[in-house]
């Protein structure tokens, strides 16, 4: 969100009274700042919109999958019960990858939460510089013939370009990955966690056993 309204962090940071010291045209400059400050409240109430689905969406899903996953459990138990020791591993197996699927899923639904807010705080500050530029315009003195209506920049300059710069780095990125024979921190983690996870199964069948032979 930071990278896609860069724009937006510029009119916040922005020194309006040294803007208005600069311009030849206060009035049409103010005129400016406004519409993009109003182009970017409707940007953000539309991100902010999806980012709520989003979190509703994953923790809903993170709910039914840990549901899911805990059903194995049972299933691992009358498997051992059956003789079935390579099935009840298997479901223990499967239990634990639903079990990381609902945990990531949690993890996107408070990521996306998180988006909601900061947009919210976002959005709060860009209402009060609304309020500030149009208090600025209203104390200018009165134009001496009626002005044309300040044109709304268009964007599509500025969002080609940061598309551009989007696709180099990605490129640059990818070109790098390639000829790059480091190991990826990433997958040396994720052999550990699946050493782990199976000696944790392993203790869990053999605890099962004892039940077994009774």
């Amino acid at each position: 969100m930071l990278g896609q309204f860069k724009r937006i962090g510029e009119l916040l940071s922005s020194n309006v009274e040294a803007l208005i010291d600069k311009a030849t045209d206060p009035r049409k400059m103010l005129g400016l700042l406004r519409a993009e400050i109003e182009d970017g409240l409707v940007k953000l109430t539309y991100e902010k919109s999806r980012a709520g689905q989003r979190a509703e969406a994953a923790a809903a899903a993170a709910t039914r999958k840990a549901a899911e996953a805990e059903e194995w459990t049972g299933k691992a138990r009358l498997a051992m019960d059956k003789g079935r020791e390579d099935l009840a591993r298997a479901a223990l197996l499967a239990r634990e990858s639903e079990r990381a699927e609902a945990a990531q899923l949690e993890a996107d639904a408070a990521a996306a939460r998180a988006e909601v807010d900061e947009i919210t705080a976002t959005m709060a500050e860009l209402e009060r510089r609304r309020t500030e530029t149009q208090a600025q315009l209203d104390a200018l003195p009165a134009p001496a013939a009626k002005a044309a209506p300040a044109p709304r920049p268009s964007s599509a300059a500025r969002q080609r370009s940061r598309i551009d710069d989007m696709e180099l780095r990605t490129g640059f990125a990818a070109g790098r990955a390639e000829t790059d024979d480091t190991p990826d921190p990433a997958q040396v983690a994720a052999q550990f966690a699946a050493m782990e996870r199976d000696s944790a199964i392993d203790a869990e069948l053999a605890a099962m056993r004892p039940k077994k032979r009774k």
